[in-house]
C-alpha cells in the first residue's frame, strides 16, 4: 500500500462545513438529505447514540470520512456492545490510495478500545469488495426482503393509467383483500405516538429473548432517537396496547418509487412473539393503506419475524430480482464476551431501521 500522505483524526463540530463539501463532492446533487441537520442528528447528537467520526485529512481538508457508533446490543438475555460503521466516503480524487483501509483500521482500533465485541456494516455494491480484501470481515449475506401488494390499481396506475388500472385490478384486488382469521386474545388498540413510553424497554427485552438473535437493543430511548426525532423524514410510530399495557410498537414511512407510493415497515417489537408481530403488521398495513400505498415492504432476518410476515401473506422474492440489495457484514474485535460467533443471517435481527438508507 502506498505511503499515506494524509492523517486520520476524530472530527470536531467545527469540521462540519468541510464535511458537507466532501459529501457534495462524492454524491453531487443526490442525497440532499445528508445535510447539516442530518449530520447533527445522526452523529453529533447529545444522546447515548452519538458517533465518533474519523476523518482522513490532507492539506487541512477532509478527503475521507467514516463514522462509527457504539450501540448496546442484545443476544437473548445477554447485553453487550458493538459498533456500527456507516457513511463511508472517499473523495473521488483520492480513491485507490489506501484511505478506505486506513479509516477502517482506525475505527477497528477505536472499537476495541471502547470495549466493542464486534463491528457491523451494510456496504453497498461498490464498497463490499473492499471489505473482502481485509480478510477478517465475515460476509453474512443479504438481508431478506419481503413485500405485499396492498392495491393492484395503485401498482398498475403508473403503467396503464388510472381508469384501466381500476378496471383490470378489480378481481385481483378482491383476492388480496380476502379475510384473515382473528388472532384471538384481548383486543389490541393501536394509536400513533409522537414518542414511545418507557414501557417499551420491557417489551424490547422480551422481543430480544423471543427472537434469540443478536440485535441493536430497541429500547425506548433508541426508538425515540431513531424514529421520532430524525429531521426531514416522515416516520410514523404506532404504539399498541392490550388490556391497557404496551404490547409493542411499529415504525413506518412511505416513499415514492416510480410514481407509486410504497409503504415501508422500518421496525417492529412485540412482547407476544409471532402473534404480537402479526397484530402490529396488520395495524401498519391499515395505516399505510389509508395513506394510499400500492405495496408494503419489510426486511426481516430472524425466523420469528419472517414467520409473522409469511403468515400475513408477504412474499420474499429471489435476491436477483431486487433492484437494490442490502449486504450485511461483521468483524469480531477479539474482545471477549461473545458466547459464540454468529453463523448466518438468522443469528442477527435486522430490519430497514438498522440501515441509514431509508
Amino acid at each position: 500500500m502506498p505511503t499515506p500522505y494524509w492523517t486520520n483524526r476524530l472530527c470536531r463540530p467545527e469540521d462540519i462545513n468541510a464535511l458537507m463539501t466532501l459529501v457534495r463532492a462524492v454524491h453531487g446533487d443526490e442525497y440532499q438529505w445528508i445535510n447539516h441537520r442530518y449530520w447533527q442528528w445522526r452523529y453529533l447528537n447529545d444522546a447515548a447514540f452519538r458517533a465518533e467520526v474519523f476523518m482522513a485529512e490532507y492539506e487541512g481538508r477532509p478527503i475521507g470520512v467514516l463514522p462509527m457508533a457504539i450501540f448496546e446490543f442484545q443476544w437473548g438475555a445477554q447485553r453487550l456492545q458493538g459498533a456500527m460503521y456507516t457513511g463511508l466516503l472517499t473523495h473521488p480524487d483520492h480513491r485507490r490510495r489506501g484511505i478506505f483501509r486506513s479509516l477502517i483500521e482506525s475505527c477497528n482500533a477505536r472499537t476495541a478500545e471502547l470495549g466493542g465485541l464486534f463491528s457491523i456494516g451494510m456496504p453497498n455494491e461498490a464498497a463490499l469488495p473492499g471489505y473482502f480484501k481485509f480478510g477478517d470481515w465475515v460476509y453474512v449475506g443479504l438481508i431478506p426482503f419481503y413485500f405485499k401488494v396492498m392495491s393492484v390499481p395503485a401498482v398498475l396506475r403508473t403503467k396503464i393509467g388510472r381508469v384501466m388500472a381500476n378496471a383490470l385490478g378489480a378481481l385481483p384486488q378482491l383476492f388480496l383483500l380476502r379475510r384473515r382469521p382473528s388472532l384471538g386474545g384481548p383486543p389490541v388498540n393501536v394509536e400513533p405516538a409522537q414518542f414511545v413510553p418507557t414501557d417499551l424497554d420491557e417489551v424490547a427485552d422480551r422481543f430480544a429473548r423471543d427472537c434469540g438473535a443478536l440485535m441493536i437493543r430497541r429500547s425506548a430511548a433508541y426508538w425515540n432517537w431513531r424514529y421520532c426525532t430524525r429531521p426531514e423524514v416522515l416516520y410514523r410510530t404506532l404504539v399498541a396496547r392490550q388490556a391497557g399495557c404496551v404490547m409493542g410498537a411499529v415504525a413506518t414511512t412511505t416513499q415514492d418509487r416510480r410514481g407509486m407510493e410504497v409503504g415501508v415497515i422500518l421496525d417492529i417489537v412485540s412482547r407476544d412473539g409471532t402473534t404480537g408481530c402479526r397484530h402490529l403488521l396488520r395495524a401498519a398495513e391499515q395505516d399505510l393503506r389509508a395513506r394510499g400505498v400500492g405495496l408494503v415492504t419489510c426486511q426481516a432476518s430472524t425466523p420469528l419475524l419472517r414467520q409473522a410476515l409469511q403468515a400475513e401473506h408477504y412474499w420474499c422474492p429471489p435476491a436477483k430480482w431486487l433492484p437494490k440489495k442490502f449486504h450485511y457484514i461483521y468483524r469480531p474485535t477479539g474482545v471477549p464476551g461473545l458466547l459464540r460467533l454468529p453463523k448466518d443471517i438468522a443469528d442477527w435481527h435486522l430490519t430497514f431501521g438498522d440501515s441509514d438508507n431509508i
